[in-house]
């Protein structure tokens, strides 16, 4: 039970989204403390209301699709919102991967020398994530707005191909919806067609918030990682200062980096024991937290480096500290490509054909009008989901790269033999940079938001060139 609680907490305080996700239908029945059958029940409606539209999309663009612009047109939709039930489908199906990313960081047991730089970098992490939950979320209204609004500026009646004459077209009336669908009774008045209006606002509202806060959780995992790796790129100097006071004492270095279910457990100390700044020999500031001159009393006896036994085992728990929590973040950044490793995969290949039919659709642009704003909202938010993810993913990238250069660049030199062996252990530890893969065919950077952009012009130059070509023979 007080595991479940303390579950709870971390919902509401480090994954504020999830809260949202849960209001959205997502499968997030791990976290909920309220009536879970009801919950259950909420899930399933919401599950059944996504899909059967999606089915309708489907039917309308074997059904109601009767030249090339038409079937772009219901091809771009269907592809636009089939990756945000795809990802709601897989969410619900891997869920116990999500569980497990979000459970990596459950804790908040940190060095005592360090826990102001932690806790520091775990607010600055609370608060990136607050802010882009805010700026997706208000991303997410204004395009319900947008569309809805577009939906009544545009014209009833709409002109289409004759399918049994291709040499004519017809002038038919369409009911003002926000999405063209197929539905199995008529839609254009009445009952039905405020009954339809009501679905295609809820489908949407939902749709796009399950997508998104989906893609801000993945964001959210990365921006905690970056943080950590903030956290440990700045206490680096001050434990190279620290380790400089074990020049006397060389420890064994196995037992210094052993597991921790193996390693002797270590006694941290108390301020009734004593001031664990009292190692520093002068006050200055670094890294967030002070330096005092503090007499060295210690318990246990004085060691031949004017450092009690405690405070010998306090020191050397700081660097194992160290070492331990970037093995942690490693197998947290781990965690989080297994759990969206395949829905990336996915999204990114959907991208890559939205955005192709949307540079096709982007060539029968004549002006000013709905269909020309149609066309950029769609083309400008299939690009920032993709952008969204690229830019935090490479933001990973160069923080684990710059952890190597810290280590080599914090004086390491000055330091204990301890310290030394640190530093090499830290080296071979980050010479590779932590990255999310998609499925592991790609890297989740900024070098693939620009392959996918361009991969999308070769396949439109690829399409458009053989009707260009035919066209100048004739």
């Amino acid at each position: 039970m007080m595991e479940k609680q303390k579950m709870h907490g971390l919902v509401g305080d480090v994954w504020p989204n999830l809260q949202m996700m849960k209001y959205s239908g997502h499968w997030i029945l791990e976290y909920d403390q309220g009536n879970r059958p009801l919950r259950l029940a909420y899930c399933w409606i919401t599950s059944l209301l996504m899909v059967v539209q999606v089915v309708f999309l489907f039917c309308f663009l074997l059904l109601e699709t009767y030249d090339a612009d038409q079937m772009a047109a219901a091809t771009i939709t269907l592809l636009f919102f089939l990756h945000g039930i795809t990802k709601f489908v897989y969410f619900a199906a891997r869920n116990r991967y999500f569980y497990r990313t979000i459970g990596a960081w459950n804790q908040v047991n940190s060095h005592p020398l360090f826990a102001e730089s932690n806790a520091r970098h775990r607010a600055t992490a609370l608060k990136r994530i607050r802010r882009l939950l805010t700026l997706i979320g208000v991303i997410t209204v204004f395009s319900v707005v947008s569309w809805v609004t577009v939906t009544f500026l545009d014209e009833p009646m709409r002109t289409i191909r004759d399918p049994e004459n291709v040499t004519s077209f017809l002038q038919v009336e369409v009911p003002q919806l926000m999405i063209d669908s197929w539905y199995p009774w008529d839609a254009r008045t009445g009952f039905a067609y405020i009954s339809t209006f009501i679905y295609q606002l809820y489908w949407l509202i939902m749709t796009l918030s399950q997508a998104n806060l989906l893609d801000v959780l993945f964001c959210s995992f990365v921006i905690f990682a970056c943080e950590q790796l903030k956290h440990l790129k700045e206490i680096l100097q001050p434990l190279m200062e620290l380790s400089a006071t074990l020049d006397s004492v060389v420890p064994n270095s196995g037992e210094l980096f052993r597991s921790p279910t193996t390693a002797p457990s270590i006694p941290f100390v108390t301020q009734d024991d004593f001031d664990i700044r009292g190692i520093y020999s002068e006050e200055r500031h670094y890294s967030g937290f002070r330096r005092h001159p503090v007499s060295m009393v210690g318990n246990g006896g004085v060691g031949p480096n004017g450092l009690s036994k405690k405070q010998e085992l306090l020191v050397r728990s700081a660097i194992k500290y160290w070492v331990e929590r970037h093995k942690h973040v490693v197998k947290f950044v781990s965690s989080i490509g297994e759990a969206y490793g395949v829905a990336l995969l996915l999204h990114m290949l959907t991208s890559t054909v939205t955005l192709t039919l949307l540079a096709y659709q982007a060539t029968k642009i004549e002006g000013v009008d709905v269909y020309g704003a149609s066309v950029i909202g769609y083309l400008l938010y299939t690009l920032g989901q993709v952008f969204v993810f690229c830019i935090h993913g490479n933001e990973l990238i160069e923080e684990s790269s710059s952890v190597m250069e810290a280590a080599y660049s914090c004086h390491w030199y000055d330091g204990s033999e301890e310290a030394k062996t640190f530093v090499q252990i830290v080296c071979q530890q980050c010479q590779k940079s932590l990255s999310i893969s998609g499925a592991k065919f790609f890297t989740v950077s900024l070098d693939l938001f620009a392959s996918v952009s361009l991969q999308s012009q070769t396949n439109f130059s690829l399409i458009v060139c053989p009707f260009s070509s035919a066209y100048l023979k004739r």
